[in-house]
Formats: structure tokens, sequence, C-alpha cells
């Protein structure tokens, strides 16, 4: 059984309502401070995880709790939940409030979510501006709608990966960070970026709700 979950944490957040009105997910997460801005763009929360301090409204939600100082990040802690929770489930993961302000705080969350992709479909990481998605072995994403800046990065020491119906295609074998997989472009929306083999981060400049027809593979 597939279950769509929408998460929210408390990076920089826009359009909730309007995105949760597409995605119509069966579960919504709100990762401690993320709950005020669920909230606060009228998006109520079925499980709330963290510690709780940052929440300044009560809620009638399930409330996991966990201690302040700990080793983990409340994110962190909300993927272990999910893949706990719906182990026997395949999850479609709709991120939220994921990039903000800090970049090890931005970077640790990434490498938190793409957790779930082991079992389940790729991530998808929301932002006002781009869409992300999290690619590990033998995933893809295909039709990305015509004349949208692409960027591929990979998130392991080197990730090969093919590329078609793009401006630059064919196969790379792409280092940690580098920048080879950095500003393609799709040619027409008959394309594909399919990790081949390690992980990678697939950057859409374009805004969730205007790429809907992107097919996301497993």
């Amino acid at each position: 059984m597939i279950v769509n979950i929408f998460l929210v944490a408390n990076g920089k957040v826009s359009n909730l309502k309007e995105l949760k009105d597409i995605i119509n997910p069966e579960l919504i997460i709100s990762v401690d401070g993320g709950t005020n801005k669920a909230l606060k763009n009228k998006v109520k929360p079925d499980v709330i995880i963290g510690d709780h301090d940052s929440i300044r409204k009560k809620i009638d939600a399930k409330k996991v709790k966990f201690p302040k100082d700990k080793d983990q990040n409340d994110l962190d802690l909300a993927i272990d939940y999910i893949l706990s929770e719906y182990k026997d489930h395949k999850v479609k993961l709709f991120c939220f409030g994921i990039i903000g302000n800090r970049l090890d705080h931005t970077l640790a969350n990434i490498y938190s979510i793409i957790k779930i992709n082991q079992e389940n479909y790729p991530p998808v990481i929301v932002s006002s501006k781009e869409t992300v998605i999290l690619l590990i072995e033998q995933q893809s994403i295909r039709n990305i709608p015509a004349n949208i800046r692409v960027s591929v990065l990979s998130l392991t020491t080197y990730s090969l990966v093919q590329m078609q119906g793009l401006k630059y295609s064919g196969t790379f074998e792409i280092p940690f960070l580098s920048s080879l997989g950095i500003s393609n472009f799709s040619l027409s929306d008959e394309n594909q970026i399919l990790c081949k083999d390690g992980k990678i981060m697939v950057i859409v400049y374009e805004k969730f709700q205007n790429i809907r027809s992107i097919k996301i593979e497993r």
C-alpha cells in the first residue's frame, strides 16, 4: 500500500495549504518548530515529533516526544518514526521547511531524509524556488517539463548517472558534490535522469506546483 506523507520542518516554507491540497496526503507530520509554521499556514498535523519546546499553541495531535538533549535532531527522529510505523507500506514523502538559514542543518536534513529511499519512493524536498528529489541506485525521474534548469549532485564518493533528453546527455561518473552535473537543461518533456549507482540529489529549478508532471520511479 502506498501512503503519501506530508512532513513540515522548521525551515523556510511557503504555500503549505496549496501544496497540501495538491498532494492530498494520508498523514501530516510536523517536526517540533515546524508545527507553528504548519498551523500558521492552516495545515493541521496528525503527528508532532520532537522535544516540543518550540510549539506555541496547544493542538489535538499524536505527540511523539524526545528529550531536548539527544544525539539525533528532530527530523532524523521523524524519519526513523516513519520507517518504523510504516514499514509495511511504500511511502511517498514530501518534505517542507528542510532548507533553512544554517548550512549544517540543511545538509544534515538531506542526509536524514535519504534514509527513506531504500524501501520506498524517492523523497521530494519542496522549497519556494526549487524542487529537490533524492535518488539512490536504480531510481529515476522523468518527464521534467521543457526548458527548465536541472542540477545533479552526487552524495557519495562517486555516482553513476544516466541522463537523456537534457542539453548534456549521456552517462556520467560524478564525484561527490562535483560541479560536473550543475546547470543542465531539459530540452523537451521526454527526458530521464537515472541513478545507476550511488546516491544523488536532483535539483529542479521550478516550483513543485508547476512540475507535477514529473514521474518519480523506484
